[in-house]
């Protein structure tokens, strides 16, 4: 890790995932609900799922690519990091956690935050120094169980995991780590 001083700063930015902006399964719902060729069904389905606390908290992917993506705050924690939810709303400042059952990535008020490692071609731990040159491929990494996060899809909703969402055991259907599109936005101080 880095000693440089400008690394031990707090930052913003977003994610993506082979062109989709990484967003709060709350805001690809909303979304939905404003296409105008929602059938009934799906529109009572969305509303369901977005009445349902944990459903809404998901981390996923949107279903455009011109969506808004979710802005992520980066708080230093020694060499990896807690990432908050900045958006509008009763979920701003939510932290990331893995739902230690199911090994999903969530958003949570009230758990304690997940802490997670950046990783980039050539760099273990990776530091704000090194993520600033501009969009760069990156994966994160739970600190609680050492594992990068996996992409899987269930119910037809992009979710991530901290576990290789392989079930059949065997080593053929292994998946590889999630790669995300980083994209910085701004550097913050440590109290904001």
């Amino acid at each position: 890790m880095s000693t440089n001083k400008s690394d031990n700063v707090a930052f913003t930015a977003n994610l993506y995932v082979n062109g989709l902006p990484v967003v709060l399964n709350q805001q690809r719902l909303k979304q939905r609900l404003r296409d105008s060729r929602i059938t009934q069904r799906e529109k009572l389905d969305t509303e369901v799922a977005l009445a349902d606390a944990r459903e809404s908290s998901f981390i996923t992917l949107a279903d455009h690519e011109d969506d808004k993506p979710l802005l992520l705050k980066f708080t230093p924690q020694g060499d990896s990091y807690a990432i908050n939810i900045v958006l509008r709303g009763v979920n701003d400042g939510a932290r990331l956690v893995i739902e230690s059952r199911t090994h999903n990535l969530l958003v949570s008020r009230h758990e304690q935050s997940e802490f997670f490692s950046i990783s980039k071609t050539g760099v273990m731990r990776a530091t704000l120094g090194e993520l600033e040159v501009g969009p760069t491929y990156i994966e994160l990494a739970s600190e609680s169980n050492k594992k990068p996060l996996y992409r899987d899809t269930v119910n037809r909703m992009n979710i991530f995991k901290s576990v290789d969402p392989n079930v059949t055991g065997h080593i053929a259907y292994n998946n590889k780590p999630v790669v995300f599109v980083f994209k910085l936005i701004d550097k913050l101080p440590l109290d904001a």
